[in-house]
This record gives C-alpha cells, sequence and structure tokens, in this order.
C-alpha cells in the first residue's frame, strides 16, 4: 500500500515548546510510512511532488490553522487536476479551527496512532467533506475554508500583537473589545473600523457600501466556539457569505446571538450561499485565510475549490 505521508511544521509555536512531540510521531508510524519536516515553503512543494509520485493514500497535517492553510495550498498546486489523498489534520497547532469545527479530536500521537491502527487493519475511516475555498488576488492564488476582513482581520492584528497568542488570551481580547465598544474605547475604535466594498455574488450584486467585516466560510465555526456560518453545508460547492453591517453598538449587541450561530437582524448582518464572490474596493483589503494575514488592491476573489475529504477518526 502507498501508506501515510506526515507533513510536520516544526516552526509552529506548539511544535517549539514540545519538540519531543515531532519524534513521537515518526516511532508511531508505519514503515511504508514517510515523515517529512518542512522548514520552508520550497521544502512543502519538494514533499507535494513526492507525495503526489509515490501515490500516497493519507496526508496528515501536523501544524495549526495556517500551517495547514499553507501546505493544503501548495499540496492542489502540485497536484493539479489529480485528486488530493484524505487529509487528516493532527492538531499540532495552538488554534485549531478548522479540526474543532469539523469534530477532529485529540493529541498529535492520539490521532496519528488511531490512523495508521485504522489504515493498518480495517482501512475504513469516518470521513466527512468539505469544500476548500480559492482565494486570488495580486498577489496571487492561496486555498482555505475561512475568509474575513474588516472586523475578523482587525480582530487578528490585535491578537497577534499580544505577542503571546493563545485561546485565552483570544478570549480575553474579545471581551475587552465587547467592553470598549460599550464606551467607545481606542480597541473598539480599531475593531469596528468600516471600509468601504462592492461585492459580486452568483446572482446579486451588493452595491458598494460601508462594512464592518466581509466573512465567508466553508465550515461553521471561526474560532473559540463561534459559530456564525450556519448555512455552509446548505449547497455542495458553495459557501457561506456574510456581510457585517451596522454601528458599533448594534454589532456588539450582535455578538451573543452570531457565537451561538442563531439568527441576527438583516440590518446588522444580510447573509447569502453563493460560489463566486468578488470583493472590490478603493482601498487596500486587509484579509485572513485561516489565520494567515493578506493584503490585496484592487480586488479580491474568492470562487469554490476542490471538494477535500477529511478523516475524523
Amino acid at each position: 500500500m502507498p501508506g501515510i505521508g506526515i507533513v510536520t511544521n516544526p516552526h509552529s509555536r506548539r511544535n517549539r515548546r514540545f519538540p519531543e512531540q515531532m519524534r513521537r510521531l515518526g516511532y508511531i508510524l508505519g514503515k511504508d510510512d514517510t515523515y517529512e519536516l518542512t522548514n520552508q515553503t520550497q521544502d512543502i512543494a519538494r514533499v507535494a511532488e513526492e507525495f503526489k509520485e509515490n501515490q500516497i493514500d493519507v496526508l496528515a497535517l501536523n501544524g495549526g490553522d495556517g500551517t495547514n492553510h499553507v501546505t493544503l495550498t501548495t499540496f492542489i498546486k502540485v497536484y493539479g487536476d489529480t485528486p488530493l489523498p484524505k487529509i487528516a489534520f493532527l492538531r499540532g497547532g495552538t488554534m485549531n479551527t478548522i479540526s474543532n469545527a469539523i469534530g477532529a479530536r485529540g493529541t498529535p500521537g492520539q490521532i496519528l496512532l488511531n490512523l495508521v491502527e485504522r489504515y493498518y487493519t480495517t482501512g475504513d475511516f469516518d470521513i466527512t467533506e468539505r469544500d476548500i475555498m480559492k482565494v486570488s488576488d495580486n498577489t496571487g492564488e492561496r486555498y482555505g475554508f475561512i475568509f474575513g476582513n474588516g472586523l475578523i482581520s482587525n480582530f487578528l492584528d490585535l491578537y497577534y500583537g499580544t505577542g503571546n497568542p493563545s485561546p485565552s488570551i483570544a478570549a480575553r481580547l474579545l471581551t475587552r473589545a465587547v467592553f470598549s465598544a460599550m464606551v467607545g474605547g481606542e480597541t473598539s475604535r480599531k475593531l469596528f473600523k468600516d471600509f468601504e466594498a462592492e461585492v459580486e455574488l452568483d446572482n446579486e450584486r451588493w452595491p458598494m457600501a460601508s462594512y464592518k467585516s466581509l466573512m465567508i466560510s466553508t465550515i461553521e465555526q471561526i474560532g473559540l466556539g463561534w459559530r456564525p456560518f450556519t448555512r455552509c453545508e446548505e449547497r455542495v460547492g458553495a459557501f457561506h457569505v456574510a456581510a457585517v453591517k451596522g454601528s458599533k453598538m448594534e454589532v456588539a449587541r450582535a455578538l451573543p446571538a452570531l457565537r451561538m450561530g442563531r439568527r441576527v437582524d438583516d440590518a446588522v448582518i444580510t447573509d447569502t450561499i453563493s460560489s463566486t464572490a468578488v470583493i472590490r474596493s478603493n482601498e487596500e483589503i486587509v484579509y485572513t485565510i485561516d489565520g494567515d494575514m493578506h493584503r490585496a488592491f484592487p480586488e479580491v476573489r474568492i470562487e469554490t475549490g476542490p471538494r477535500i475529504q477529511i478523516i475524523l477518526g
């Protein structure tokens, strides 16, 4: 059998903190499997070519959301029209939003041990499928599950700016932002800054207007248990688009409902399903894909990419 291939990012915060964890993963693998450390993007491309040639059955990613996004982008480009192997997220990052959203649980060692046992015994896996999005701008093409600008990218700027990113820091920052909105503080001014854009979707066009955020996703969660994308699986080959508008206080008051995935007033959040979205603006578009930050001008184009099989157990 072609086997399992692991790609590990040794620079992820969790892997730097627990280097012995990376060694254990190599011990768990079978004799026909491959374990690769990727120190830079060129390494990922080389590994992708090798895994494609060897026709591996399972691609296991040991890193966080950012590592997974960069690795999958490279693998999709290298594989081209060749179907990707099944994907397993080993949850080797500090923030594991994608794996949390799809229901994957456990430590990297636990997940890999179960993966190897099933692969070499029954060969049966619990599988879920998700469309991955292709995001294109003047700097290139990338693939990921969550796109966000405005409120989302502003929050990540503040989050990474703490110098100590972690789930607990993110939760405290979010609480501080809500209270700041109530008193008109500096944090809320940074977080809820408006931007102007027009949006073109499959069957409609939103004219140039002020937005707090444009959020697009093929998975339900956005991190820290927030579930704003309740329509993400409504149609295969499409994603959930949500436009956040309104005043700072209106948005702040809507946050609890947004966290629980409940319906929010259309005057604050307008949402729809689409397979394409083009965002155009007269200002620089700062956005995130799966936690990685990017900048573009004058437009960003989002469309559905390949549908990926993800192993849950």
